[in-house]
Order: structure tokens, then sequence, then C-alpha cells
């Protein structure tokens, strides 16, 4: 297992360093929520069934909407992130999620996130 997988949500892979959503020996859930696809560790990601199932619906019916869009970087990669997902919790259908991911896009930012997005003018 790489180490760094034990710093990534099950569900949509973003990395939570420095915490561990599942502690050090990957049985001890911290119940924080991911401030990208909005899980809770322990309670909603406690098997792979789970995670594949709230994936597919993050992807398709969430348009992969942050759950905080504040903490979502400019240059967030969906892809990059799915694939990096731990090998025990990916899924036969995750290339197929992230095809549909880049055919319809994603929703328009909202709130703090759209106006980090827009660049400020210079004053001179």
């Amino acid at each position: 297992m790489n180490p760094q997988d034990k710093f990534k949500c099950r569900v949509c892979g973003l990395g939570q360093s420095p915490d561990l959503p599942w502690g050090e020996n990957g049985k001890e859930p911290s119940y924080i929520i991911c401030s990208c696809c909005g899980v809770e560790f322990g309670y909603e990601d406690d098997s792979l069934g789970n995670c594949l199932s709230i994936r597919r619906h993050w992807v398709e019916v969430r348009r992969c909407k942050w759950f905080a869009s504040e903490d979502r970087p400019l240059d967030w990669d969906m892809p990059a992130q799915i694939r990096g997902i731990p090998l025990a919790y990916k899924g036969a259908e995750d290339e197929q999620l992230i095809q549909l991911y880049l055919q319809t896009g994603e929703p328009p930012l909202q709130g703090l996130a759209a106006l980090s997005a827009v660049e400020k003018p210079d004053r001179q």
C-alpha cells in the first residue's frame, strides 16, 4: 500500500493531510467531513460498496460539486484525484465517471470560490 493512501478520501481521493481519515491503523475513523465530496469518514465510507455508490452519485448527480467550495483549488484536477483513490477503493467504472465529468463539465463556481477565481484588476 502506498503510504500516502492513508491520507486520501476513499470516495473522491482528496488528500486530507495532515489528518488521517481512518487513523494510523486504517481502522479508527476520524468522522471528519471531506471538503471535496462531503463524505463523513467512518460513517459513509465504511465499505467499498458505499464508496462506489457515493462516488457515482457525486459525479452523476452532484457533478463533482465541492462540499466546501472555498477549499477548491483553482487548478483542481478531478481525473488525477479520482485516479489517486486508494487501490482497495477504486471502482471498475471510475474511468467512465471521469469521462462523464469531462463531457458534461461541472457546475459553475459559486460563493467564495467564484470570487477567488475572478482576476483582480491591477492597481496603479
